[in-house]
């Protein structure tokens, strides 16, 4: 297994530590949607073997926010709560604050190779989310928030532009599919009994959306890999809104440590947009409409700068692992907004 696997190897990570602000768990979840390519079948004997090949991979992540930014400067909890007849109310302090976000997410994925230029592609996605929050309202100083399901089903399509034996140029694009609830309600202090739930805790865009990436990689015993990528996002969703668009810019160098291990390093440079539109069922009545940061859509995206490394191993020949974790080291945000501490992946790929 050799070749394609640096190549497929870093649109894994890439993903994984891909640099965005603060993210919805749709959003989370389909970052790892390069992930399909971690698997190599280029160099397999096509005289003894089909090159038409399946391969299965299953993908664990998880990250973690804490903390405010508006702009690149760190905000207290104190400064994003509003304390009640200690000061005034204003567009950035609010009755409800979330204090630490928890996202978890499976994602199985199918990849079939067509020839030795085209993979197709599907990516399941399975989210978990914890939200801790703290607040004014009576009877809700400390709550917490939980959604689970299925994300947003993505298609893909990964073409290979040039494959010599000195660089490859792929390109990839797909569809992901609305399969993701936007409608996930929980006990709010909003009002009595379960409620609309903020962005960040829905499962789904709601929309058609357009992943596409161009990555390049120089071949040798130390390979450097650049990918520029993007989530594009089409119409609105049935709730009024469509989530901002995602472009990022990623670079990663690997060395190897043996015929089956090797570790890689890199960073990532990543901006999103705010998002388009609101979801009038989680704002309020009055001169303050937005409960929480999370509630107003003006207050996602930004700026995000991530370092990460990882190890990829081989341990037999229809497997692979390749496990890595991200932290940002600079981050400019539409704030206040929840800041990311880490992220990290575990994916298991299997070739048969």
């Amino acid at each position: 297994m050799r070749t394609f696997l640096g190549i497929a190897s870093f649109g894994l990570v890439s993903f994984t530590s891909a640099a965005l602000a603060q993210s919805t768990p749709s959003e989370f979840a389909e970052l790892s949607f390069q992930a399909l390519l971690d698997v190599d079948i280029n160099e397999k004997d096509t005289e003894q073997s089909s090159p038409n090949r399946w391969s299965f991979a299953v993908q664990l992540k998880a990250a973690e926010f804490d903390g405010y930014k508006i702009d690149d400067s760190d905000v207290s909890l104190d400064d994003v709560l509003f304390s009640l007849g200690e000061e005034p109310r204003t567009s950035s302090n609010f009755p409800v604050v979330p204090t630490i976000i928890d996202q978890y997410a499976k994602i199985v994925q199918l990849g079939y190779q067509v020839n030795e230029r085209l993979k197709l592609g599907i990516q399941v996605p399975f989210i978990h989310q914890e939200t801790d929050h703290i607040s004014v309202v009576p009877g809700y100083d400390h709550f917490v928030i939980s959604s689970s399901g299925l994300g947003d089903i993505a298609l893909s399509a990964s073409y290979a532009l040039e494959d010599n034996s000195e660089f490859s140029w792929w390109v990839t694009a797909g569809l992901s599919l609305p399969t993701g609830s936007i409608d996930e309600q929980g006990d709010t202090p909003r009002d009595a009994g379960d409620q609309q739930l903020p962005y960040t805790m829905q499962l789904g865009s709601g929309t058609y959306d357009i992943p596409v990436e161009v990555s390049y990689q120089n071949k040798g015993e130390h390979t450097f890999t650049v990918t520029l990528s993007a989530m594009l996002r089409t119409g609105t969703n049935d709730r009024h809104y469509r989530l901002g668009n995602n472009y990022k810019l990623s670079g990663k160098y690997s060395f190897p440590l043996s015929q089956s291990t090797a570790l890689f390093t890199g960073a990532t440079l990543g901006y999103s947009e705010s998002i388009h539109g609101q979801d009038d069922e989680i704002t309020i009545g009055g001169n303050f409409p937005y409960p929480a940061s999370i509630t107003n859509p003006d207050l996602y995206g930004g700026e995000k700068v991530s370092v990460f490394g990882g190890v990829s191993f081989v341990p037999i020949d229809w497997l692979k692992v390749v496990a890595d974790i991200s932290k940002p080291v600079y981050q400019n945000l539409n704030g206040p907004q929840p800041q990311e501490l880490w992220r990290a992946g575990l994916q298991f790929s299997v070739l048969y």
